[in-house]
């Protein structure tokens, strides 16, 4: 039987710089734990410093906080397993003609993995986020559960984070408010903390419009795939737009009619460079299939009250729905009442009350 010398009391935490890490830090601290702070460099910001091996300001600023704490502290550097597994992956899934969420696979493939072979390689027994959702163990089974702010709710990007993270995850924060955890870091004596501005967006993207950085990714796409027409669902011509990757379900705009109509673009085809309008009540849908999906505990679909929520803290379906495994792969949804433009790669979670029990991406 193997032994256990991970130790309880020792945990690495994600460090960003900003004010939701850096409370963390101080909680974890004053709960007694020996914290130790990693910051992951998955990314250049170009607005930043044109040395790509200088350190961008979220790393210096963790450092400085942490020599103020008093704590270890490392960083990965895991720009080149970023850009393969994450933008790789966001790149193709707008050339498939699909809506990706890069969040959704940054977090079990990068994001929680590094941290967690950081704390196994310093024998650590916990890793922790600044994260605002709480980690519950039911009969056996780890569940995140919703935080207390609802503004700052982040459990619909963590659907697919499997049991050994959740079981050794720390998340101080799902107990507070934003508003609480700026007044804590003023508490601390880390004004300059408290005042830090929200990350907001794609990281990678920093603020750029993702079509723009799908052009300086892939500098020939233009050329390669060019304008193509806009059909109706019969196939009448309507226009034209200016290549598919840069439209998604449910937008009108950019679209170059040959007059106004108010249809929306309800589906896209990649093979023929295609996309196909119709009235925004067409693109209602009571019914759909995730794909790559993710349960907590298989049980759980026979709950009678589950909600879905298909964009995070926007509009969404209201009622229960019905989940039906289909194979290992495919879940067919029900719903009460219908999705808006559910567009085919949207990550899809499920939910009872406030607990997280699964998701999956959207067919």
């Amino acid at each position: 039987m193997a032994i256990d010398r991970r130790d309880k009391n020792k945990v690495v935490l994600g460090m960003s710089g900003g004010t939701d890490s850096s409370v963390t830090a101080m909680l974890l601290k004053e709960k007694g734990y020996e914290v130790i702070g990693v910051s992951l460099w998955f990314w250049n910001s170009p607005n930043e410093h044109p040395d790509k091996n200088q350190l961008p300001d979220f790393i210096v600023d963790a450092q400085e906080l942490a020599k103020k704490l008093s704590i270890e502290y490392h960083v990965i550097d895991a720009r080149n397993e970023f850009k393969d597994v994450v933008i790789g992956q966001f790149l193709k899934e707008y050339l498939n003609g699909r809506t990706p969420s890069p969040c959704i696979h940054c977090n079990p493939q990068l994001k929680w993995r590094l941290l967690l072979d950081k704390a196994d390689q310093l024998g650590a027994n916990y890793i922790a986020t600044g994260h605002y959702i709480q980690i519950i163990e039911e009969e056996k089974t780890y569940y995140i559960h919703k935080g207390n702010d609802p503004a700052k709710d982040q459990s619909y990007f963590l659907w697919n984070l499997n049991q050994e993270i959740l079981s050794r995850t720390l998340t101080p924060l799902g107990s507070f408010t934003k508003t609480e955890v700026r007044e804590m870091a003023m508490r601390f004596g880390h004004k300059k903390v408290a005042s830090k501005k929200e990350s907001m967006g794609i990281c990678f993207l920093d603020g750029m419009d993702y079509r723009d950085f799908f052009k300086k990714e892939i500098a020939d796409v233009d050329e390669k795939i060019g304008k193509g027409k806009i059909v109706d669902p019969d196939g009448n011509e309507l226009g034209w737009h200016e290549g598919y990757p840069y439209y998604t379900i449910g937008q009108k705009r950019g679209l170059e009619l040959k007059e106004k109509t108010g249809l929306m673009v309800s589906r896209i085809d990649p093979e023929n460079n295609t996309l196909v309008l119709e009235p925004r009540e067409k693109l209602n849908k009571k019914e759909f299939k995730v794909s790559e999906f993710y349960l907590n505990n298989s049980e759980d679909i026979n709950e009678p009250e589950i909600t879905t929520v298909v964009r995070g803290l926007g509009l969404n379906p209201e009622g229960f729905s019905n989940l039906t495994i289909l194979n290992d792969n495919e879940m067919k949804i029900e719903l009460e009442h219908a999705a808006w433009a559910v567009a085919p790669g949207q990550p899809v979670a499920f939910y009872v009350g406030n607990k997280l029990i699964g998701g999956g991406f959207a067919e």
